[in-house]
C-alpha cells in the first residue's frame, strides 16, 4: 500500500517538474533599434516633440509572444497583442509637461516570461508652453434636434438655442448640423452655412457679428488626444494655411485642431455622432487657457 502511495506520489512530483520546467523556457529578448531620430539612449526634450522609438522583440525558442506593453512612469499607456515568434514596432512617443519621464517596453510571452527596457525622456529647459483646460463632455444637437441645443461659446461654455444665440451674437463659436453635402458637421457663424437651414429672419447668414472659427483635421489617435497635458502640442500641429472653415464629414476617434476669433486654440476629440438633422454629437475638448 505504501509503495503504491509513493509510486503515485512520484509521477505526480515528476509531473509537477517537468511542468515547471516546461513553463521556464527562459524570458523573450527585447532591444531598441537605433535609427536617424533614435539613438536608444536617454535624451533630453522639449516638451510636444516627437521621438520614433522602434523596438524590436524576440520569443526564447519556445513560448510564442503574447503582447508588448508601452508604460509611462510604471503605467500601462498601451498593451498591443503579438501572437508572433518575432516582431518589430515603431513607436512614437510625445514628450510631455513633466520634469522626467520613464518610458517602459515590456514584453510578455505565453508563459508569462518577460523581458523589458527603458528611457528615460528629460524636459529641455528652453520648453515654451502653457496651460490647457479640459471639457470631457461636450454634447451638440443638430438643427433638427428638439432637446438637445447646437449653438456653443468656447468663451464661456454656455450652450444656445438658434433664438438664444441670434441674441448673444458675439459668444457664438461653434455650430453643430447635418446635411447630405458634409454630413456631421462643426462650423461657426462665419462659415458658408448652407441656404434654408436656419430659416426666418433669425438665418445665421443675417447676423451682424459672425465669428470665425477654423478647423483643422489631424491624424492623431486617441491616446496622442489624451496625452495633451499643455498646448505646446497643439501649437505644434496646426497650420494656418491648412487650415478650413467646417470639421465636416465628422465620425467617432477623429481628433480635430481648432483657432477661435481670440486666436485661441484647441483640439476636439469626437466620441460619438447620432446621424441626421435631429441627431447629435459628443465630444471632448482641450483649449488654452
Amino acid at each position: 500500500m505504501n509503495r503504491k502511495v509513493l509510486s503515485g506520489l512520484s509521477v505526480v512530483l515528476i509531473s509537477l517538474f517537468i511542468m515547471s520546467c516546461s513553463k521556464d523556457n527562459g524570458s523573450p529578448t527585447i532591444k531598441f533599434i537605433a535609427g536617424q531620430e533614435f539613438t536608444g539612449k536617454d535624451t533630453v526634450m522639449l516638451v510636444a516633440d516627437t521621438l520614433p522609438v522602434t523596438v524590436e522583440i524576440s520569443w526564447n525558442g519556445t513560448d510564442v509572444l503574447e503582447t508588448l506593453e508601452v508604460r509611462l512612469d510604471d503605467a500601462t499607456m498601451q498593451s498591443v497583442t503579438v501572437n508572433e515568434t518575432k516582431a518589430t514596432f515603431d513607436i512614437n512617443l510625445i514628450k510631455g509637461a513633466a520634469q522626467s519621464e520613464k518610458w517602459s517596453f515590456v514584453v510578455i510571452d505565453k508563459s508569462d516570461n518577460q523581458a523589458q527596457i527603458n528611457i528615460t525622456l528629460t524636459k529641455d529647459p528652453n520648453s515654451i508652453y502653457g496651460a490647457v483646460t479640459y471639457n470631457q463632455s461636450v454634447n451638440m444637437g443638430a438643427q433638427a434636434n428638439s432637446t438637445k441645443h447646437g449653438f456653443l461659446s468656447l468663451q464661456t461654455n454656455q450652450y444656445f438655442t438658434l433664438d438664444q444665440a441670434f441674441t448673444n451674437q458675439p459668444l457664438i463659436d461653434l455650430i453643430y448640423y447635418s446635411n447630405q453635402s458634409t454630413q456631421a458637421t462643426l462650423a461657426s457663424p462665419g462659415s458658408d452655412i448652407p441656404d434654408g437651414l436656419y430659416p426666418g429672419y433669425k438665418d445665421i447668414t443675417t447676423w451682424t457679428i459672425r465669428n470665425i472659427t477654423h478647423f483643422l483635421k489631424t491624424n492623431w489617435s486617441t491616446q496622442d488626444f489624451a496625452s495633451i497635458s499643455t498646448d505646446a502640442p497643439i501649437i505644434k500641429g496646426w497650420t494656418d494655411l491648412a487650415s478650413q472653415l467646417k470639421a465636416d464629414n465628422l465620425a467617432a476617434n477623429q481628433v480635430w485642431l481648432f483657432k477661435l476669433k481670440s486666436g485661441k486654440l484647441g483640439a476636439l476629440l469626437v466620441s460619438q455622432i447620432v446621424a441626421g438633422d435631429t441627431g447629435e454629437i459628443v465630444f471632448s475638448v482641450k483649449m488654452q487657457e
